[in-house]
């Protein structure tokens, strides 16, 4: 992962990804040459994004804001680093299912606190969910940036080219299209490496009626008969009803964008990322249709969603000033901005009424997918239990695509998987 140094702003126009923003601050409103360092999560698009609207910032309030990137890879390590050191920047992008391990070590100032409270949006901009994410122990540990759910997705006219018409609203109907279409391309495919099996599983899980872990976090849950269930009908989608080819098992964010936009698949389901390379790749997100993820056994579509959100450190010296930079990146242009750029969707809402989400197809998103949508428990020891679970449902996947998978095995695998979430959580 290429590394961005630390550098003054001054330039242009854009947008952004995922990121981490850090400031060392001066003065309430910058009139005395208030300087703030931020960092990002590095991904395209955001040199333009910031170097337009950090100049802004300035020169509204005068406070200048100076920014670096960090690859996701290295952002949590550093994040921590940082936090035990009580050095580094003032303000942060925070990934939800960082926030108990980062919050128990005193890495968060409390949003509500008289030192920031008046210059940050008020919760009321917010959907409850995503307050509920930025929430821990009764802190708001971070405002809500961007946020997007999974959709199913499909291009309709290679739907009805392989002879199938609508997309599929329950497990039942995704085989039998599969088994129906008749096409050029792949009918189905979902990405399968990094950390895409975990998430798939928690889809089909939650599709299924059932949860990662027990209503007060204690224990896994994982592991129950709908758990068991839903990993058989994952391994099945590749080794019995030949719905998911064996290639796609390897298939990392490049590849499916690239095999959606370039014609070899009619259909996936992914975050507004996927929309963003069709039309990037001068296709018509107008040739799209998008609904929630078909519905299990017992009608849930369950769909996952992922967060961003911007955070202060209590070591800032100007708590005030690095309020004020987030209140700006919250205001309904500069969050499309963003928003747009990484493939998510704004979380303040007047964001969806700007030119950069002026299609029908992101009030789908937000209207019909979003109420289906769920994300990780926040808890301490997720990451190591999300880990786990990763390897041993990919190591399930290779088991069916390569024939070796026996009655019993995911059973197995599930229950070895709890044992170790069981120890994390004691």
């Amino acid at each position: 992962m290429r590394r961005h140094t630390r550098r003054k702003v001054l330039a242009t126009t854009g947008a952004a990804t995922a990121f981490s923003i850090s400031g060392c601050l001066g003065g309430d409103n910058g009139s005395d040459g208030t300087t703030i360092e931020t960092r990002y999560m590095d991904a395209p698009g955001l040199d333009e994004f910031f170097d337009e609207h950090t100049q802004r910032f300035e020169e509204e309030t005068g406070i200048h804001v100076e920014y670096e990137f960090v690859g996701w890879g290295e952002a949590q390590d550093t994040l921590i680093s940082d936090i035990m050191s009580r050095s580094g920047p003032d303000v942060h992008e925070i990934a939800s299912t960082w926030i108990p391990e980062q919050y128990n070590a005193d890495g968060w100032m409390d949003l509500e606190s008289d030192a920031v409270a008046e210059h940050l949006p008020s919760t009321d901009t917010f959907e409850q969910g995503a307050i509920d994410v930025a929430t821990f122990q009764d802190t708001l540990v971070g405002i809500p940036w961007f946020w997007g759910p999974r959709a199913y997705q499909q291009v309709d006219e290679r739907i009805e080219a392989g002879g199938v018409s609508g997309t599929p609203s329950d497990w039942d109907e995704l085989v039998d299209q599969a088994d129906a279409y008749d096409g050029d391309d792949q009918y189905f495919a979902i990405m399968g490496s990094d950390y895409e099996p975990i998430r798939n599983f928690a889809m089909f899980l939650w599709q299924n009626g059932g949860q990662l872990l027990t209503d007060d976090y204690s224990e896994p849950a994982f592991h129950g008969q709908e758990g068991v269930e839903a990993l058989e009908f994952y391994a099945d989608l590749y080794a019995e009803y030949g719905v998911l080819s064996s290639e796609t098992l390897e298939w990392g964010a490049a590849d499916i964008q690239g095999a959606f936009t370039g014609g070899q698949m009619a259909s996936t389901w992914g975050a507004l990322g996927t929309v963003s390379a069709y039309e990037e790749d001068g296709n018509s997100i107008d040739d799209l249709s998008v609904s929630a993820p078909p519905a299990g056994p017992g009608g849930d579509r369950g769909t996952f969603f992922g967060m961003e959100l911007l955070g202060i450190h209590p070591w800032t010296d100007e708590p005030a000033a690095a309020a004020q930079w987030i209140e700006y990146l919250l205001r309904a242009e500069p969050n499309a901005a963003v928003s747009s750029t990484v493939g998510f969707l704004p979380t303040n809402p007047e964001g969806l009424e700007t030119e950069y989400f002026d299609n029908d197809l992101y009030r789908t998103f937000d209207e019909d997918v979003f109420p289906h949508a769920r994300t990780y428990p926040q808890v301490i020891g997720w990451g190591e239990i999300e880990s786990e679970l990763n390897s041993m449902v990919f190591e399930v996947l290779q088991s069916a695509v390569t024939d070796d998978l026996e009655a019993g095995d995911v059973e197995d695998a599930l229950h070895q998987a709890a044992s170790v979430a069981e120890q994390t959580l004691e």
